[in-house]
């Protein structure tokens, strides 16, 4: 459906355990671009490539791929064969992640920070937006200063940082560069979108500055283990998020102890004597 003049979010009917990633088709002038791909389940690939028909096939640019996780890449192939082979775009870090991933595609356009590409009345600025992922890549649109944020910022809720994959101190980076730009909406890899952008941006960091004080707070009683940390932070979370959870914490010690703040010892977390 068109969720703004010149902004199409390809949702199906389907329904997945798994969740549902936005599918955003950005049409200007003299071309349209996808920003993320969703899942590559039975009937995702054909309702995209549907849409995209049903909106005339307008000579479509590129596929711009936000970060590794299968549910933004999944369909890229599938709709590179069908839309008139434009490139799958991803930044330089993610490129080998998901090429290793991806069956019967590869990202064919690797950019840097700033790099863009031109759909006539619109332009798309490819921005690093590291954190969520360590390649992690937004798309902002000049003319409307539309942000399109991939997992970095959720419609609900606040994103995932797993230990491996990102870092919490680049994703307080990224945010902080989020709001350089003055968004004026965000459109996000998850949920609805968010109208108050700095706002939504603020709180983020906000929370994450909140949930490091509850850990340091909790280690100056007592040295802590991660099982320790995660009963007394998230008592009453469900089962299927906890292990979420506990990688935000561990995501959290890192950070901590990169600054010289948190010292480990096997499995239990002290402060630091400095």
């Amino acid at each position: 459906m068109e969720i703004a003049p010149c902004i199409h979010n390809i949702l199906t009917d389907l329904q997945h355990a798994t969740g549902v990633t936005n599918t955003y088709l950005i049409v200007g002038s003299e071309g349209a671009a996808f920003v993320d791909a969703g899942w590559d389940r039975p009937g995702e690939a054909e309702a995209r490539i549907a849409y995209w028909e049903k909106l005339g096939k307008p000579a479509l640019k590129g596929i711009a791929v936000t970060h590794r996780h299968p549910p933004h890449w999944g369909n890229a192939p599938a709709i590179q064969r069908a839309c008139g082979n434009p490139p799958i775009i991803a930044t330089f870090t993610e490129k080998p992640e998901i090429d290793a991933r991806m069956q019967g595609a590869t990202v064919d356009r690797p950019v840097r920070d700033g790099e863009t590409l031109s759909l006539g009345s619109l332009t798309l600025e490819f921005v690093e937006a590291p954190g969520h992922t360590y390649g992690s890549m937004a798309v902002f649109i000049r003319e409307t200063r539309a942000l399109f944020t991939g997992d970095n910022v959720m419609g609900t809720g606040s994103s995932v940082v797993n230990p491996g994959e990102g870092e919490i101190s680049l994703y307080l980076q990224t945010l902080d560069k989020f709001l350089r730009y003055e968004p004026a909406v965000i459109y996000p890899g998850q949920g609805p979108v968010v109208t108050n952008p700095r706002s939504k941006l603020e709180g983020l960091i906000r929370h994450h500055a909140e949930r490091e004080q509850q850990i340091v707070s909790l280690m100056a009683k007592a040295p802590c283990s991660i099982e320790q940390l995660f009963a007394a932070i998230y008592p009453d979370i469900r089962e299927g998020v906890r292990h979420l959870a506990r990688n935000q914490i561990r995501s959290h010690l890192i950070k901590l102890e990169k600054e010289g703040r948190v010292v480990a010892a096997g499995d239990v977390y002290r402060l630091s004597a400095r």
